[in-house]
């Protein structure tokens, strides 16, 4: 298992993510019961927090600390710190929470939308590519299948809708999918340094 699962900068996340979830999930049925154009905008906030608290507290909850995010990924040769967890999570929040500065009546906000649920999708291809590859649970795989999917697609309907053309809906799903695997491919890209003493990297 990773080693520094249960660092305070992990478990801090955690909680972070769980009080993301009840606050995003407040928004979601306030917006909802007005009526409110936002209500799409909120999606994207809703799936990301809840496939956090189920990567992090849900998974190690019913199946065990072998199935707490950090662990799996450590078993399938990701090592990730604690450090990057914040650093991550925290930019993949920002990030859904940007969309609340755009109309979503707009275009602009359509392709914003589509960019954001093109890095979802990523995430759940890799979440359902290493389960089936190994045959087994993949924390976080519920939510990218329930959420991450169905929000794709609808970002692709919406950008149509505004008459984004096929090739800019292609190439930004695909700059999603560049982006997502280039913040995996950073968190280890450094080798070598995995051999300092694990202070080094808790700066």
């Amino acid at each position: 298992m990773n080693p520094l699962f249960d660092h305070p900068y992990v478990l801090t996340m955690q909680n972070v993510f769980l009080l993301g979830l009840l606050i995003a999930s407040a928004i979601l049925i306030f917006l909802k019961r007005n009526n409110s154009p936002y209500f799409l905008t909120s999606l994207p906030l809703f799936a990301l927090t809840f496939h956090q608290v189920e990567e992090y507290i849900i998974s190690p909850a019913l199946f065990g600390e072998a199935y707490h995010f950090l662990n799996w990924a450590y078993r399938s040769g990701l090592e990730i710190l604690p450090v990057e967890v914040v650093a991550i999570n925290l930019g993949a929040i920002t990030a859904a929470l940007i969309l609340y500065l755009f109309k979503p009546s707009t275009k602009l906000f359509a392709l914003i939308f589509l960019f954001a649920n093109s890095m979802s999708l990523a995430n759940a291809a890799l979440h359902l590519g290493v389960a089936t590859l190994q045959t087994d649970f993949s924390p976080g795989m519920i939510t990218a299948l329930l959420l991450f999917l169905p929000l794709f697609v609808k970002s692709v309907l919406i950008a149509s809708e505004r008459l984004v053309s096929i090739n800019t809906i292609f190439a930004l799903s695909i700059c999603g999918f560049i982006v997502h695997f280039g913040l995996i491919a950073r968190v280890n890209i450094f080798e070598g340094s995995r051999n300092l003493p694990a202070k080094a990297w808790l700066i």
